[in-house]
């Protein structure tokens, strides 16, 4: 036990971040919080993935060519980023599965919004409700199925 002026271990820690400087504590915390790294990774992730259907759109025939061309792009971005940046892993082989993640959180989501727009919510509307469980869900999916055990080192060019 502690006495009262004895500064506890999480005093210090919050102590020295804060000496540090905010930017040092936001990215200590970045680095040791992987669920917000999954979160901001995510965030990124979804304005590439909207710019690249956007560019899609202007330069394929159909907007059913622009969607799927540029969910494919999307997810192998995607890969990348939320693979090194989020569970420290690039490993190509896990990709089938990171295609199983996306194809569950769309019949989630596909699933979830029949469900909500027959209670008569809107789709832009069931789409928000929807969108913490699909987070969620897509987290969980990622450190168990696809990303399992700790973070493993990158793989350096040529390592397979």
């Amino acid at each position: 036990m502690t006495s009262p002026a004895e500064p506890t271990r999480i005093e210090e820690g919050r102590r020295s971040l804060l000496a540090a400087g905010p930017v040092a504590a936001a990215a200590r915390i970045l680095c040791e919080r992987r669920f917000l790294r999954f979160i901001l990774v995510g965030g990124v992730n979804t304005a590439v993935g909207y710019s690249l259907f956007l560019v899609a759109l202007a330069i394929m025939p159909t907007t059913l060519a622009a969607l799927v061309t540029a969910n494919i792009l999307a997810i192998l971005f995607n890969f990348v980023t939320t693979g090194s940046l989020v569970f420290g892993a690039r490993d190509p082989r896990l990709l089938p599965r990171f295609f199983v993640v996306y194809a569950v959180a769309f019949v989630y989501n596909a699933i979830g919004l029949a469900v909500l727009e027959n209670m008569g919510i809107r789709p832009w509307l069931g789409g928000l409700v929807l969108l913490p469980g699909s987070v969620a869900l897509s987290y969980l999916l990622n450190q168990r199925f696809v990303f399992n055990g700790p973070p493993r080192p990158r793989l350096a060019p040529g390592d397979n």
